[in-house]
């Protein structure tokens, strides 16, 4: 709900498992919204990523726009310009599952 407060991102640790919505697919990956932060740019380059096994799982089953699906937090990098931050975002190796 839009009303729901949201977790502020100072709260978004690397390893940590988030819930997240596929906003769009592009040829390098997949966007995403982090359901239960404070709105932020969220990706998962697939290209990059894709030698994890939890990646090469996902992309053979690409989730549609709108989906919402269990992402693992990569890295969270700080721009120079506040409040800008990318969320790298990978996926649970099928041990993890």
């Amino acid at each position: 709900m839009a009303d729901e407060p949201r977790r502020p991102l100072s709260e978004l640790r690397q390893g940590e498992t988030v819930q997240a919505t596929i906003t769009s697919h592009q040829p390098w990956g997949l966007t995403a919204k982090l359901d239960e932060y404070d709105p932020v740019g969220a990706s998962l380059d697939t290209i990059r990523r894709g030698s994890e096994p939890g990646v090469k799982r996902l992309v053979r089953d690409l989730p549609p726009v709108g989906t919402t699906i269990d992402l693992v937090i990569g890295e969270v990098r700080d721009w120079d310009h506040k409040p800008w931050i990318w969320v790298d975002l990978t996926a649970h190796s099928p041990a993890e599952d």
